[in-house]
């Protein structure tokens, strides 16, 4: 590691030929070797975006101060010796009142890591009082002593707006709102993190739109303005994720710094059960809530073939307390993006939508190939999904011999079978929704018979047979399947068609009627139930007859390719239980059944001869039984607490407190309550069960975020410093809780639930 004299002589010692001075609007700065921080903005004001008056004093200021001892090195802090000579190399006179000095050092905005915070900037600062102006130079040129590798020392100084609101924005490519805190005057104790401000969403803008007139922004006269900066910054930039603070003051909303994105927002996005509480359990076995999940790019990538332009990360589905759930702002973003009414997916799957959304024209002509190419999938889906039903039934034939091989064969199926419904599912709902409107929709589907239909009409033959045979029905009754051989041909025909379906099918730990036919066996006790005959055919029904043609075959191949889905489904359960008993022989689980008890990352470990111990087995039995407890809302927001919903408050020796989630992970212990950094844990603190609360946090909390095993700030907005810092090491972390450090005390037992914002004060007993 180099010294601190060996990085200043390295620079000191040759005195650079490069200008002291760039002119923000240039256009020169990437050119002369200038970082990310001042660059950007260089290159923002040239575009014409409204960056105030502002000087790059470059890393060759720094080195000529430092060669001509016009300032010192001393205890790690820079001291100007000449303050007259110092300001003299800024020559610039021209300037306003005041003006901010800022870091622009090349370590800053970079694309992995941002050092929001880290060094220093002083605001207010009258340019022409030399003292104070060579003051607050050094201060800003000290802050970069702190940082341990080699980096160019260029300084921002920027005229300061009078803002009357102020704050930071962030514009991310897979959100079709940007995401904005903001507060009245400057910003500097927003980004710090000393005020939480206020927090909205603004629609994006595109390049042709302008902002619509409504009550937000009658109120807050500002908000049109920074949609418009916004809009234009995506148009200088790109439609990449950016990071943005802004000053408005009263009639012009300025550009104050731009960086990219290091890791991005978590937003409280709305959440749906949709059909997975048809076809799965509440809750689903963990395997098939895992597998589910880990399923999400893939289905979500059957929209993105059509327009790579939709979300990239965001995940579809996402789990809570083992289950899984549709993003469904993500499904009305893309709805919003295409132009297209965002109720078709909130009418379609249930739910509301955070920014309710009618037809776009403009965006509609503007991806009229896209919405192109999406009906044509729809015209081709029948056919399509008839091709794939032989691939299904070719490739299940032979899942795998290993775990990993047979997750792999079911993560492909489960793809397969979902991207097909969605072209089929979109086919059907149309001429569907037209029939029903036309009053003809009943008098058409009471004289179709999918193969879903034919699981019940196939047992009539056995419940016929059973109703005039008293000792078939007796035999039912006790629960045995009757060797009369009429009926063993029937039950056999009916299970080698049927027998791989199942009840909650689509989790593959459920068993196929096969396995447990107990279901069809009571069913069979029961005599058959008198078909109603078919309404009488109309002559609005035989026209509508083209219609209902394209409706019913899509609907008859929806459920064709999920009767062939569950024979794949059937196999590769075979095969997953036949290696399930390899298992238990080996010790490595305690029953065939015990394998859906695991995660699919789990199984994957049984096949490195992973042995879980007792312990292990205990304490996943009680997280399902505590799951199987809970019900949770069909519809809620990320940041909804699910607790509340779902268990009484008054739950004795727990209370909770709400905050704003920064990462996910969930981490009991006991609490660390700081006002300030401490170097050391406190005696009897242990790293991995510490959660530091605090009332605020920046970059100087970072040696105190390595002892820690999550972080609970009192103060602070999304996108404060301190939050941004949290959010890119992975810590879990919440902030904004509100009084946190007046609630909990040293040595609390806390639950911290990072992913859905809130901290559970645990009794002593628990």
């Amino acid at each position: 590691m180099t010294t601190l004299p060996q990085r200043l002589n390295g620079t000191a010692k040759r005195i650079n030929a490069a200008p002291h001075t760039i002119q923000v609007g240039s256009g020169i700065a990437t050119q002369s070797g200038i970082g990310n921080k001042a660059a950007l903005l260089d290159h923002a004001a040239q575009a014409g975006l409204p960056v105030p008056q502002a000087y790059i004093l470059t890393d060759a200021m720094w080195q000529h101060a430092l060669a001509e001892q016009l300032i010192v090195v001393s205890h790690n802090t820079v001291v100007p010796t000449d303050s007259d000579a110092l300001r003299s190399l800024f020559s610039v006179q021209t300037l306003p009142r005041y003006v901010a000095i800022r870091s622009a050092f090349s370590a800053e905005d970079g694309a992995n890591s941002s050092l929001a915070g880290f060094f220093t900037s002083q605001l207010w600062v009258p340019p022409h009082n030399t003292a104070r102006f060579a003051e607050a130079l050094s201060a800003v040129w000290s802050s970069s002593l702190r940082y341990e590798q080699p980096l160019r020392r260029d300084v921002l100084v920027m005229g300061m707006v009078t803002a009357r609101h102020a704050g930071v924005a962030f514009t991310e490519r897979d959100f079709e709102d940007d995401l904005i805190n903001f507060t009245a005057g400057t910003a500097e104790d927003l980004v710090s993190g000393a005020v939480a401000g206020e927090a909205l969403s603004l629609a994006k803008l595109r390049i042709w739109e302008r902002p619509k007139q409504g009550k937000r922004s009658q109120q807050q006269p500002f908000v049109a303005r920074l949609q418009v900066l916004l809009r234009d910054v995506r148009q200088v930039f790109g439609v990449q994720d950016w990071d943005i603070e802004w000053a408005d003051d009263g009639t012009r909303c300025w550009l104050i710094q731009i960086r990219p994105v290091t890791c991005m927002t978590r937003r409280n996005e709305v959440f749906t059960v949709a059909n997975h509480k048809e076809i799965l359990p509440d809750p689903p076995s963990r395997f098939m809530t895992s597998l589910v999940a880990s399923c999400a790019n893939g289905l979500f990538a059957y929209y993105r073939r059509f327009d790579p332009e939709l979300p990239l990360q965001r995940p579809f589905i996402e789990v809570f307390d083992n289950r899984p759930f549709i993003n469904l702002s993500l499904m009305t973003d893309m709805m919003r993006i295409l132009g297209l009414p965002s109720r078709l997916v909130t009418n379609s799957i249930g739910g509301e939508s955070a920014q309710d959304s009618g037809v776009n024209i403009g965006r509609v002509v503007r991806k009229s190939l896209v919405l192109s190419g999406m009906g044509i999938a729809q015209l081709r889906s029948v056919p399509h999904a008839q091709k794939t039903m032989q691939t299904i039934l070719t490739t299940t034939k032979h899942p795998g011999t290993t775990f990993s091989e047979c997750i792999e064969m079911l993560r492909w199926l489960y793809t397969t079978l979902v991207t097909e419904m969605f072209a089929l599912v979109t086919a059907m709902s149309g001429p569907t929704a037209l029939l029903r409107r036309l009053g003809v929709l009943a008098e058409h589907s009471a004289r179709q018979q999918t193969i879903a239909t034919t699981m019940y009409t196939d047992l009539v033959l056995l419940q016929e047979l059973v109703a005039s045979d008293t000792t078939l029905r007796e035999a039912l009754e006790r629960g045995k399947i009757p060797q009369h051989s009429q009926f063993q041909t029937l039950w056999n025909a009916y299970l080698v068609k049927h027998g791989h379906r199942g009840i909650y099918e689509s989790d593959i730990a459920r068993p196929r009627y096969r396995e447990d036919p107990t279901p069809l066996l009571t069913m069979l006790v029961y005599p058959p139930r008198t078909m109603l005959k078919p309404p009488t055919r109309t002559l609005f029904g035989h026209l509508t007859s083209p219609l209902w043609w394209q409706a019913s075959r899509a609907m008859q191949t929806r459920e064709e390719i999920r009767y062939t889905a569950m024979i794949g489904f059937a196999r590769i359960r075979e095969s997953l239980l036949s290696l399930a008993d390899a298992a238990v022989t080996r010790g490595a689980l305690p029953s065939r059944e015990a394998l859906w008890m695991l995660d699919i990352a789990e199984v994957r470990q049984l096949d490195q001869q992973w042995v879980p111990d007792m312990s292990f087995w205990e304490q996943r039995t009680q997280q399902i039984d505590q799951s199987r407890q809970r019900v949770l809302p069909d519809l809620f927001h990320r940041f909804d607490d699910l607790d509340q919903d779902s268990t009484p408050q008054s739950v004795q020796g727990i209370q909770r407190l709400k905050g704003i989630s920064l990462t996910t992970g969930d981490v009991r212990g006991q609490v660390w309550v700081l006002n300030e950094p401490q170097p050391e844990l406190p005696e009897g603190f242990l790293p991995e069960h510490t959660i530091l609360v605090a009332r605020s946090v920046d970059a100087g909390w970072i040696p105190v975020f390595a002892r820690v095993a999550g972080v609970i700030v009192e103060i602070g907005g999304d996108l404060s410093h301190g939050s941004i810092i949290l959010r890119e090491i992975g810590l879990p972390a919440i902030t904004n809780v509100s009084q946190a450090t007046q609630w909990l005390k040293d040595g609390d037992a806390v639950i911290l639930r990072a992913g859905s914002g809130m901290v559970e004060r645990v009794a002593e007993n628990k």
